[in-house]
């Protein structure tokens, strides 16, 4: 039985395959259009952008985990570290 992914490593392969910085709703309307992840969450969107802040290297917020896989920018979209892979 495969495990499942966090929305964390969905949105990582979401980026890899996008190539670009995403915004939250963005990462989530892909989640949602290729049911990639099942909620019964009011707001998936702050779900998928809860998941990633948790993962995120952002100036002067302090992470609840040891390493960042995501770059918040200043237009609220998000990006890869370089040293995911």
């Amino acid at each position: 039985m495969e495990k499942k992914k966090t929305i964390a490593q969905i949105g990582i392969e979401i980026l890899k395959e996008a190539e670009s910085p995403m915004t939250a709703a963005e990462i989530t309307q892909i989640i949602q259009a290729k049911n990639l992840y099942t909620s019964n969450a009011k707001s998936p969107r702050q779900i998928v952008r809860s998941a990633i802040e948790r993962w995120c290297d952002s100036e002067g917020k302090k992470r609840t985990v040891s390493s960042a896989w995501f770059t918040k920018l200043p237009d609220k979209r998000y990006e890869l570290k370089q040293e995911v892979s």
